[in-house]
């Protein structure tokens, strides 16, 4: 028999096609009977077939991979330097009093707001679009990351202690995989967020990206169908790419938790 975790999982991903294939049924058959103006929100169908007619395979790939290429560059930088600040401010008192105020001061500011400043900082280059999707990713990481070491059992310490271990050894093989819980869900939502900003990063005088089709399609007067599209591979791709850290950070953190 297979076990009742494997089971529970199978089913909610037939649930979840089963509710995906009925949204964009009940999306197809709206627009096709006039439920709503297919002029402004095309089915999927002719939105597919507009975007096929005045994009090519080789212009999407290529919009699709500096997407990516942007996301995974800005998170990677902002996942680490949140992962190791968070750390550091849960683990070091004096360094968490110093570092959490200037933290939660900036942590509300949308990345958006910080648009004009990357571009006097870092001009109009890539450099200025990782700085932005890297601060979708560090807040919520450098949050999970505090919380999570500052929510240890103190007597998980105290009796990994009494086995000689302490100072930076202490916090690497004890600590840091007690948190990792709190930090693989700040990871999850740093990576969602960093897709969230994508299009704000690439309004910063790209010419690819699937936020640059998107605005470019806007300011072009070009069809709805291709703008309609861009923002479901955009979805789309996260959703890809969320599963797959996902699966990754459930066999990580299985390591210490049985997960």
């Amino acid at each position: 028999m297979k076990p009742l975790s494997r089971l529970s999982a199978a089913s909610d991903l037939t649930l979840g096609l089963i509710g995906a294939f009925l949204a964009v049924a009940a999306w197809e058959i709206s627009a096709r009977t006039g439920l709503v103006d297919p002029a402004i929100f095309p089915s999927p169908s002719l939105a597919i077939r507009a975007a096929a007619e005045r994009l090519t395979a080789e212009t999407v790939a290529d919009n699709l991979f500096w997407s990516l290429l942007r996301v995974f560059s800005g998170f990677l930088l902002g996942a680490l330097a949140g992962a190791a600040v968070g750390i550091a401010a849960g683990w070091y008192r004096g360094f968490g009093a110093l570092a959490r105020p200037l933290i939660e001061l900036l942590r509300p500011i949308p990345p958006l707001a910080w648009i004009p400043l990357a571009i006097i900082w870092f001009g109009l280059g890539e450099p200025s679009k990782f700085f932005i999707i890297f601060l979708g990713a560090f807040f919520p990481v450098v949050t999970a990351a505090y919380q999570g070491m500052r929510s240890i059992d103190p007597m998980l310490l105290k009796a990994a202690q009494t086995f000689g271990l302490s100072g930076v050894p202490l916090l690497l093989r004890v600590a840091v995989p007690a948190a990792a819980p709190d930090l693989a869900t700040g990871v999850r939502i740093g990576w969602g967020l960093s897709f969230g900003v994508l299009v704000a990063a690439e309004l910063i005088a790209a010419d690819r990206g699937l936020g640059y089709m998107i605005i470019n399609e806007r300011n072009t007067g070009g069809s709805v169908g291709v703008i309609v599209v861009g923002i479901l591979l955009i979805g789309a791709l996260n959703l890809i790419t969320d599963a797959a850290i996902g699966a990754a950070i459930k066999r990580w953190i299985g390591r210490w938790h049985g997960a």
